[in-house]
């Protein structure tokens, strides 16, 4: 039955009845009071509390079989499985595999876009650290936000069987949030609760929803991954606000958002000087800015202090450590970054951006069979982030390890064609997805992608150097050294990067190209 009553809520059969007994009812007091001064016959009141009581079911029939939208009525999605005879029972499910959604901001001035998706953010970093959960992205994940797509269809494009959705309502000091765990198959609830707590309470409320998931899932947490999700960042929270908006700018990956971003962070650390991920986002900020937008020494110097300070304060941190080597590989202190990314892995076996920012600066340095470990790792660990997958690609071909391209090919493509279906203009994904369109002999839509790419971010640095990487493959020799000149122009840093990008391998005979690199 409470299937059923499920069914009944989820078609808005429940809603229908009670609005229609009501609209009856007060249609009943409007003819009692009416129709004996409009001189009607006396059967005329009867006659319309049977029209009501007949046309009771045939509206709870319509409310069953349609539903109405934006986009006007239509039938209603039937589950993909009977809710007679399966039960969202977490012992049903195969090995459980999760997306998060940013939650939806229910505060009354709408303000609050950085705190949903920072809540759900710490909770995809909580649950990531659970052995035997597969967890989504927040990249994939976020790129549902707003959607109005069903939660099967989520799941589907996703590949996981379950969601985790809720929403945050955000007045002064006071929070309530509400979360639930649905069972992609047949969209009912596995798990829901709602939280009334004070804003100081945000970390407990992240740390039982994780909890929560867990215990759904019948798994049971480690005394490490325990203290792990219990770790409090800082102890204020209006820092904590700003960490949050510094990390969605970050996100943003462009040299205007990351400036935004390092505004944010240093303003937690005003707030909170002892904010060790303050700190590392800071550092994070001035690595990207350093590498593709302004080259200056300065701009380096500030990724090393702060990610110092950082790790000074958090050396137990992964993504400190991470950071740290981030940092430092752009300077001569290859092999303190090494180390630093792996302590990062240490601390933290899930942590990406250990691999993947570990993984390209063991290609920046030419060790390519360490990057193709590193880049296989970081795809086992995020296996829809397309940047890993395209970068596995390259290494391989470099290795002469032509069939793993071929496969490592096929899967970016597959994973760039579900990005693009909700983000069309993510130029990044459009020029790793051309590249590889281009080398498997799909020109039309290789070039359409590259032609997309450019107008999307036009002349900023990193993507002028991708663009360059496109033209190049394909032989067009002159617009690439074009491309890669501005880019350098721009602030393009990653030098080393440039010297064994095999993208890069018809322009290395070239003066214009021998003259941008410091030896040429």
């Amino acid at each position: 039955m409470k299937q059923y009553f499920e069914e009944l809520k989820r078609r808005k059969v429940v809603r229908v009845g009670i609005a229609y007994l009501v609209g009856g009812w007060v249609l009943l007091q409007i003819a009692d009071a009416t129709f004996e001064p409009l001189n009607l016959p006396s059967w005329s009141t009867s006659l319309v509390l049977w029209l009501l009581i007949l046309g009771f079911p045939a509206a709870l029939a319509l409310a069953w079989a349609l539903e109405v939208t934006p986009d006007g009525i239509r039938r209603t999605k039937k589950r993909r499985r009977s809710a007679i005879t399966r039960k969202a029972r977490a012992d049903d499910l195969p090995p459980p595999s999760i997306a998060v959604l940013p939650f939806a901001d229910m505060s009354p001035e709408k303000d609050q876009d950085h705190f949903c998706e920072g809540m759900a953010e710490e909770i995809i970093n909580s649950l990531a650290r659970i052995k035997g959960v597969q967890v989504t992205s927040r990249t994939a994940s976020f790129q549902f936000k707003g959607t109005t797509m069903d939660i099967d269809a989520i799941g589907e494009q996703l590949n996981v069987n379950t969601v985790l959705e809720g929403s945050v309502r955000k007045a002064g000091e006071h929070l309530r949030v509400t979360a639930q765990l649905i069972n992609v198959a047949d969209g009912y609830h596995i798990w829901s609760e709602g939280f009334d707590r004070e804003l100081k309470d945000v970390f407990g409320i992240q740390k039982e929803i994780a909890e929560n998931v867990a215990k759904a899932f019948k798994l049971s947490l480690s005394p490490q991954t325990e203290r792990e999700i219990e770790r409090q960042p800082t102890q204020n929270i209006e820092a904590y606000e700003y960490y949050l908006r510094g990390r969605r700018h970050f996100y943003q990956f462009n040299d205007q958002a990351w400036r935004e971003a390092r505004e944010d962070f240093s303003r937690a650390i005003d707030l909170d000087p002892d904010y060790a991920l303050a700190y590392a986002g800071l550092a994070d900020c001035f690595s990207f800015i350093y590498m593709y937008a302004d080259s200056a020494v300065s701009v380096r110097l500030q990724a090393e202090t702060n990610s110092r300070l950082a790790l000074q304060l958090a050396p137990d941190l992964a993504q400190v450590h991470a950071s740290r080597g981030l940092a430092l590989s752009h300077s001569t202190r290859q092999a303190e970054a090494k180390r630093s990314f792996q302590r990062a892995i240490e601390l933290d076996p899930t942590l990406f951006d250990a691999y993947y920012f570990h993984g390209r600066h063991a290609f920046a340095q030419g060790e390519f069979e360490l990057a193709v470990s590193l880049f296989e790792k970081a795809c086992e660990v995020r296996p829809d982030d397309y940047q890993a997958l395209a970068l596995l690609a390259q290494v391989y071909r470099a290795l002469g390890r032509h069939d793993d391209r071929d496969r490592a090919r096929a899967r970016t493509l597959e994973v760039i064609e579900k990005r693009l279906q909700t983000s069309p203009n993510d130029a990044r994904a459009l020029c790793f997805g051309s590249v590889n369109l281009l080398e498997a002999g799909d020109t039309e839509k290789g070039m359409e992608w590259l032609e997309r790419a450019r107008t999307s971010l036009g002349d900023d640095a990193l993507n002028l150097y991708n663009v360059a990487c496109v033209y190049s493959t394909i032989g067009k020799i002159e617009e690439a050294l074009d491309c890669l000149e501005k880019s350098v122009r721009k602030g393009m840093a990653e030098l080393d990067w440039m010297k064994n990008d095999s993208d890069l391998d018809n322009l290395r005979s070239h003066p214009r190209f021998k003259a941008l690199l410091p030896d040429g």
